[in-house]
């Protein structure tokens, strides 16, 4: 599970991460909006920790943001000392999934994030579309315009994260997070797949954006 941190303080955010990092969470974190907007354009998260009181853009209107321009559905657990009712309205209706009070419990804090991870798998469709794409995620068999198409593990993988964000471009980190998580792996490996997938899809399916990674073309 990929988790963004965005706090301003460096001893609290460390701490966090160090917990979450015990629970096989991969960690990263922004010490600002600005900072966070820019890893979230480039990266896809599993969850966001926000806090409420930053200097410049405050977390609820960087929420307000994500939900409103970026479009960006991931859950938001808003991390706050702020405890009144109207406060907590606030945070919910800036778009914020859940809210929870400072000073917390690790463990509180590391159910929650689970329980919304798991609870935003299981709302997501269970059949994806891209065009003439349409990928069943419980059979995982893909097919275009009804016609079944083959694809291994890796492939499967590639393409659910294409699918899921297209048309947006999907990093090269991404990806490899998504295949392999945090193993090493030779630098060629995933333009090796990604090329023996392109193979396989409609002409002009697959794109590469340089310097960015790669998305799908609906119209294809």
């Amino acid at each position: 599970m990929r988790v963004l941190i965005v706090e301003d303080s460096a001893a609290l955010a460390t701490t966090l991460g160090d917990y979450l990092g015990l629970l096989d969470c991969s960690v990263s974190h922004a010490h600002s909006a600005a900072s966070a907007l820019a890893s979230l354009r480039s990266h896809c998260f599993d969850v966001l920790l926000l806090d409420i009181n930053m200097a410049g853009m405050d977390g609820l209107s960087l929420c307000r943001s994500l939900r409103q321009d970026l479009q960006i559905d991931t859950p938001v657990l808003f991390l706050t000392a702020r405890d009144t009712l109207p406060d907590k309205l606030a945070g919910f209706a800036a778009g914020g999934d859940d809210y929870l009070v400072k000073p917390f419990a690790l463990e509180e804090l590391g159910c929650r994030v689970r329980a919304l991870h798991a609870r935003h798998i299981g709302a997501h469709k269970r059949v994806l579309r891209c065009g003439a794409l349409e990928l069943d995620l419980v059979g995982l068999i893909l097919k275009h315009q009804d016609r079944p198409i083959a694809l291994d593990p890796v492939q499967l993988k590639i393409l659910r994260l294409l699918m899921q964000k297209a048309p947006a471009v999907v990093s090269k980190a991404d990806l490899e997070y998504a295949i392999w998580q945090d193993e090493a792996i030779e630098g060629s490996a995933l333009r090796t797949h990604v090329y023996r997938l392109r193979q396989l899809l409609p002409p002009g399916c697959l794109s590469t954006v340089r310097g960015q990674g790669y998305r799908l073309d609906a119209s294809a």
